[in-house]
Parts: structure tokens; sequence; C-alpha cells
């Protein structure tokens, strides 16, 4: 029997705590950028920190973040950037927003992050820095990244969008790198509507991320709205309008308390898919070695079993939301121009059968099942 409502790819998991907290805010009459902000930061950054101290910037998304940080790595016209093609469109138009080339790396077939070894290959006198990717939530070989960096003198800025509560071999993801950034979009693990934060083991550093994100205003610029505040202020570099709001920050906290929980539900969303599933379906790679947080579930659909199309529309028959992420880079028109598409073989060939279907913390045991059943009986199983 075909379910009634829609069941959608992804939807946030709110509680009365987060409208609570909204309205908190809305009747504080402080909605833009101040001290609620300092304080989802602060929060965020204990959460993360494992055995180093860290500091944090709010920015209004992940995007922000990733182009704020590598105007902070002084990356720049004439340097080369490495990207995963299996990614989002902002991990690499960032690149060339500060002049730089990015330049598209192939991803491990099992996993859909960069592969590190083919990324090797790509360096020149020219690369500065690397972009790995962190997909669906299951992590880069930090290790591997590390060892690349300090052997040509790289810089790493983890594009951790999909990643916040990941750890690799024991440690959270945003303890490794220069930079690591964060997303806080509508349908993320911790949602807020729209946001994001960049993390980091220098504080220098991000200060001037707080500074770039607002015009290049010193970093008192907020603080000239309270009573103790003074209306002078300095423009000390040309900067940007990123700055997270307390609105958003305000439902973030209120998503932080519960965000271990809710990693925990997706994890148990995801054992159930596994161990229910056909087992003509292919499965992303997870390991006990490292914390799998599943921003997305993703399926690969053998083309002999059934087109991966024509199942996505399958599944919206019986009121079920499927899609597909991503579109690599290279196959998009703007990329094609500069990129030989056979270079990218596992890109290829998992881009033919992927799928990802239904994961969010809101959903019910009921949800799951309706979700197996259909997929099973739409391939026999």
């Amino acid at each position: 029997m075909i379910r009634k409502t829609f069941l959608p790819i992804a939807r946030p998991d709110v509680t009365d705590e987060e409208i609570s907290a909204a309205l908190e805010v809305l009747k504080s009459g402080w909605w833009t950028t101040g001290p609620k902000v300092t304080e989802f930061e602060n929060a965020v950054t204990e959460y993360l920190r494992e055995d180093i101290n860290l500091y944090s910037a709010g920015v209004n998304s992940c995007t922000a973040g990733l182009h704020l940080s590598l105007l902070a790595l002084n990356i720049k016209k004439g340097d080369e950037v490495i990207v995963p093609t299996w990614t989002f469109a902002a991990t690499a138009q960032v690149v060339e927003w500060v002049g730089a080339k990015p330049v598209l790396c192939d991803i491990e077939e099992d996993t859909l992050n960069i592969d590190v070894r083919i990324a090797e290959k790509l360096i020149n006198s020219k690369t500065k820095a690397i972009i790995p990717v962190h997909m669906a939530g299951f992590p880069c070989d930090m290790d591997a990244l590390e060892n690349l960096a300090k052997k040509y003198g790289l810089a790493i800025l983890e594009d951790a969008a999909h990643a916040i509560g990941t750890k690799y071999r024991g440690k959270k993801i945003g303890n490794f790198s220069d930079f690591t950034v964060f997303s806080f979009y509508a349908t993320k693990n911790l949602a807020m509507g729209e946001g994001g934060l960049v993390v980091s083991k220098d504080a220098v550093l991000i200060e001037r991320i707080r500074k770039l994100g607002y015009f290049g205003i010193n970093k008192e610029a907020f603080k000239r709205y309270t009573k103790t505040g003074n209306w002078q202020y300095d423009i000390e570099e040309l900067g940007f309008k990123y700055n997270l709001d307390s609105l958003h920050a305000a439902i973030g906290l209120a998503q932080l308390k519960r965000l271990d929980a809710m990693n925990e539900k997706r994890r148990r969303i995801a054992k159930r898919y596994r161990k229910k599933l056909d087992k003509r379906f292919i499965f992303h790679n997870d390991s006990s070695e490292h914390f799998h947080t599943y921003h997305l579930f993703l399926l690969r659909v053998p083309e002999a079993l059934i087109e991966r199309d024509l199942l996505v529309m399958e599944l919206k028959v019986r009121n079920i939301g499927a899609s597909v992420h991503f579109i690599p880079l290279h196959l998009h028109s703007y990329y094609k121009k500069r990129n030989l598409l056979e270079n990218f073989p596992a890109a290829n060939k998992v881009f033919a059968e992927i799928i990802s279907i239904p994961m969010f913390s809101a959903m019910t045991d009921e949800d799951v099942d309706y979700v197996i059943n259909a997929l099973n009986g739409i391939v026999g199983g």
C-alpha cells in the first residue's frame, strides 16, 4: 500500500526547544551577530575539542567559510588547489573566487572520498592546498592527507559540510588540519537553516576569518551597539558580508544539545538499511575504526538489477524521495571544457549507479521499513 504523505530524502529534526530558542532571540531584539553567536562558537568548539586548543568563527554558510579560509591561507591567482570531483559546486568554485585554479581529482570507489594516491600525482610547483570532502559523513584518510601535506608543504582545508560529529580513528573531525569548515544548512545533521563554522588550531587565523567575514572591520564591530561599546570602528582590509546571526545561532545551540543522539539515530537507521535491504544493492564503506555520521545514505544500484533513474521514478511513485549526491564536477559543462573525462574512472563508474535514499534523524521505524520494503519490492527482493 502506498503511503499518503511524501517521505522526503531529508528533513530537519525540530523540537520545542529550537522553537523556544528562536522565539527568545526574536523577543530580545538582538537578531544579528552578537553574544548568542559567541555562545554558539564556544559551545561547538568545546564539543569538537579533543587534545588541542581549537578556535572558531561563525559564518553564514560553509561556502563562506571555505572562501574565507582560502583568503586567510593567502591562496591567490597562479596557485592551484586540489579538489575531489565528487562534491558540490561550492568546494571548487570558492577556489576560483580567490583567483586560483581548482584541479579536480578522482575518488575512492568504496568511500567516495578523494583518492590521495591520485592527488599526489596532480601536485606541482603551483599546488598550494588540498580540499578533502568527508562525503556523506564518512571521514577521509587524514593520516595519508597529513603525510601528503607535510611532504609537499601543502595546506589542508577540510570541507566538513557532512561531518559534524564524524570521527577519524577516535578523534573528531575538526582537530586535524589548518582549517575545517562545517555546514549547518537545513538538511544537515546539526541544522539551523543557514550557517557554518570555521575551526582552526590557530587563533590568529580565526581572528582574520572573523574580520574578513564582516567587511574587513576590526573585531569590535558589533560591540559598538552595546552600552559599553564605541561607535568608532576601522576597516582594516577588503572583506565580505558573511557573518552568522543570533537567530540561527540560537537554533544551532538547541540542536547541538541533541547532536550526538541524532547522529546515533542516523547510525541505527543505516544499520537497519544495511541489514534489511536486498543484498544485490552495493553499500559504501563503513568501518569500526571510524565514526560515520551518515549525513546521507547512499546506495549503488547495479545496472543489471534496475536502471538507476527508473528506480528514482519508481520510488517517487511510492511517495519516497530519492536523489543523486552528486553529479561529479567534471561532468558539468563548465568543467568539461578543462578536464578529460577519462581521468575520473572511479567517479564515472559510481555515478552511473548511485542513489541517495531518505536519511534523517526524525524518521520513524515505520518510515525506514517502508523505504526498505519499497526498494526490495521494486527489484524483486
